[in-house]
């Protein structure tokens, strides 16, 4: 009874990590090799990767003007539903300023919603928003409604920052809006 005792202990762990020369399945860990090969595979992934971030308009300070944009028009749909109501996103093209209502409001709270507006940086600025069923708006004042039923109208927005054009557009009934990073429109 003794010496089978002393058999079964010795055979719970004999690898190198318990003083042993034999592993087996209760002593586990990574060799040196698996572990080159996996941080190998992650700095490979990272090289291919970044490039194609550098570009990425969601990852620019630079960009916040359209990071708002585009979380915008998503909050404003998915409010047009879930609130039952219309929304309106205006824009000020001549000032660069950006703002929302909605059906409910009275006068006053329209005012105050054009004042208390999102004011684009300096050096962006609207150039036209465009609809496909009427002229492109180059000045004053323009909307796109949000409707309770889920859709929205059909619009570019265009937006220019130094040499660099974005347009948005937005689809009636998809909730994400594509950017694409030149000056294109629906006769494109």
């Amino acid at each position: 009874m003794i010496s089978r005792r002393i058999i079964l202990n010795t055979n719970l762990c004999s690898g190198p990590a318990c003083g042993g020369t034999i592993r087996n399945e209760h002593c586990r860990g990574f060799t040196l090799i698996e572990l080159i090969v996996v941080i190998a595979l992650i700095g490979m992934m990272l090289f291919f990767s970044l490039p194609r971030l550098q570009n990425n308009p969601f990852l620019d300070d630079s960009k916040k003007s359209a990071r708002w944009l585009i979380g915008k028009v998503r909050a404003l749909k998915e409010s047009a539903i879930r609130d039952q109501k219309q929304y309106a996103l205006h824009f000020d093209l001549d000032s660069g300023r950006i703002w929302e209502t909605n059906e409910s409001m009275s006068q006053e709270d329209h005012e105050n919603a054009a004042l208390n507006s999102y004011a684009l940086p300096e050096d962006v600025r609207i150039i036209d928003v465009e609809y496909p069923a009427r002229e492109k708006i180059t000045s004053g004042q323009t909307e796109i409604t949000f409707y309770k039923a889920g859709y929205t109208d059909k619009a570019f927005v265009h937006l220019q920052e130094g040499e660099i054009y974005l347009s948005f557009l937005i689809e009636p009934f998809l909730s994400n809006v594509q950017v694409i990073e030149e000056y294109t429109g629906f006769g494109d």
